[in-house]
């Protein structure tokens, strides 16, 4: 090989490192941003918003442009409630009331005698209620509830 083509040959080769490593160096990145904003554009949009008319609930689905009621019977009251940015639930004396928006109804259970609310927590489009009794969680995709009884605790 003559050495202009050896000289040509080496300038190649350093031309394809330098672009390898102009690759890594602006590309990966920008990449991974990507996947960043990726996440932030899969984020669930606030959906529902729980209003209490006298003896009535309504759940506003801003997802289908509706409001959805649940009538309270007679000597019913609302306990405690709890929106996420799919999911209501609220607790009432007589029953625990699941809301999904994407089925856009409400989903009832009977509370049990003498059961009481530890806590409810809401998010995105799972609820979860801890009662004195059971564990229920409701998944507001298929709009359905699922329970387990609580273990006795001893002290």
């Amino acid at each position: 090989m003559t050495l202009i083509k050896l000289y040509t040959t080496h300038l190649s080769k350093s031309r394809m490192r330098l672009q390898s490593i102009i690759i890594l160096v602006i590309f990966i990145p920008l990449l991974s941003l990507g996947s960043i904003s990726a996440g932030v554009v899969n984020a669930i949009p606030k959906s529902v918003y729980l209003i209490f008319d006298e003896d009535r609930i309504i759940a506003s689905n801003i997802e289908s442009n509706r409001f959805d009621k649940i009538q309270l019977t007679a000597k019913e009251e609302v306990l405690e409630s709890a929106v996420g940015k799919a999911v209501i639930v609220v607790v009432t004396n007589k029953r625990i009331l699941g809301y999904s928006v994407k089925t856009s109804r409400w989903v009832k259970r009977n509370t049990m005698a003498n059961e009481t609310v530890k806590s409810i927590l809401a998010e995105d489009y799972s609820a979860l209620v801890n009662t004195s009794k059971r564990f229920l969680s409701f998944n507001g995709l298929i709009g359905v509830w699922s329970e387990t009884p609580r273990k006795k605790v001893f002290d």
